[in-house]
């Protein structure tokens, strides 16, 4: 595939989308969050609408065959309710393909601000957590089950190799930080009985549930962004994923934005102290490899190490931090 400018591909999307859709297109916004994919905000003759492009790079065509799936899911979703964007199909699907073979999809646009990590309110929390919950009992009830697992937890020998890398990286640059944070990590991996993750619920999960995919109003959630990466595993991730990103704040958890976004969820779909705690321990586990100082030049992934660290450093208290909150009686 002949490599394009950003120019080039928005006009031959836009192009595509009059001739497929039958609508007239005002301007178009660049939208800048994201990794590889191009997105835009364009004002049309149907409204404010959202176009993002699939990058070859980072998708190539097996990989899209998942996504589509994922965007039937999401459209299944938003018909029954969940804050999502709507998306806008054709008798091909919800994947578009223009004349030279850019891929994209077209869907409305969701009015709503980003909160940064660890600032979300106990409102925004709480309206998040009831939206997850919903989330999952729809999918439960709905959505095809029993289906072959997409992941699976590394087994200890797979994250002690990745331990080692990132240990030896941390020593040759000298980061206190990293070191100290990979000490705590091999402790636990040492440590750990991988026959807790038997007990995860499979289902159907978003997968990628941070503060960048969600958009919030004041005191409510407005949309949660991007399925692409929903896939038939664990629902745990769709749990601790959240309460990490919207409750960690300077090393510590906000107490009353995690407890909000845990009784969110109880109102919609059962969620037991044990359940929790194997949900955060699950993420720890399966994200243990962004422990490394090459996290640090990239914004998300230094997030979530710093997430990890926090995890870690209270591995042995988890337990006392979850039941102080008396969410779970």
């Amino acid at each position: 595939m002949i490599l394009k400018e950003p120019e080039s591909i928005l006009y031959e999307i836009l192009e595509d989308i009059k001739t497929t859709f039958g609508i007239s297109i005002f301007d178009a916004e660049p939208i800048s969050f994201g990794y590889a994919n191009l997105k835009w905000r364009i004002s049309t003759t149907s409204g404010m609408l959202f176009v993002k492009q699939y990058h070859y790079g980072r998708y190539p065509e097996e990989l899209l065959k998942l996504v589509a799936v994922a965007l039937e899911v999401q459209n299944m979703l938003s018909q029954n309710g969940i804050p999502c964007p709507k998306l806008l199909k054709t008798k091909n699907g919800f994947i578009n393909r223009t004349m030279s073979g850019e891929r994209y999809v077209l869907t409305e646009y969701c009015e709503g601000k980003m909160v940064t990590p660890g600032n979300v309110s106990a409102d925004q929390m709480k309206h998040l957590g009831q939206a997850v919950g919903k989330m999952h009992d729809i999918l439960n009830r709905k959505a095809p089950q029993s289906l072959p697992l997409h992941w699976q937890p590394n087994s200890k020998e797979v994250t002690l190799s990745n331990w080692e890398k990132n240990w030896q990286k941390a020593v040759s640059v000298g980061s206190n930080k990293y070191i100290n944070a990979l000490e705590v990590q091999k402790k636990i991996i040492d440590q750990i009985n991988l026959d807790i993750f038997s007990s995860c619920e499979e289902g159907w999960v978003h997968w990628d549930l941070f503060v960048d995919n969600l958009l919030f109003h004041d005191d409510k959630l407005s949309a949660i962004l991007d399925f692409d990466r929903l896939n038939y595993i664990y629902q745990e991730f769709d749990i601790s994923r959240p309460l990490l990103s919207g409750a960690i704040n300077n090393n510590k958890l906000v107490f009353e934005s995690a407890k909000a976004f845990l009784e969110g969820y109880k109102e919609n779909m059962p969620l037991s102290l044990e359940k929790l705690l194997r949900s955060i321990k699950l993420t720890w586990w399966k994200e243990a490899a962004w422990v490394n100082v090459n996290s640090e030049n990239i914004r998300t992934l230094s997030r979530f190490a710093d997430e990890l660290m926090w995890i870690g450093e209270n591995w042995t208290i988890l337990d006392d931090i979850f039941n102080d909150m008396k969410v779970f009686r």
